[in-house]
């Protein structure tokens, strides 16, 4: 069964640039306006890349 990676919002800080966004190959994370980490899961392969990047484990698998 594949994984689907998800954003737990209230993990994350939103008081700078998402280091996610460049750690991402796909560029599937952008930062919605409130700076909430966003998914586009049209371009995740769910790599698992940033479950291990975010400090804060803002993704979770």
């Amino acid at each position: 069964m594949k994984r689907e990676i998800t954003v737990v919002e209230q993990r994350c800080p939103k008081n700078h640039r998402c280091p996610a966004i460049f750690a991402c190959p796909r560029g599937a994370i952008s930062q919605a306006n409130d700076g909430t980490p966003m998914i586009d899961k049209e371009k995740c392969t769910n790599c698992g890349i940033c479950l291990n990047y975010c400090p804060f484990k803002v993704f979770q698998a």
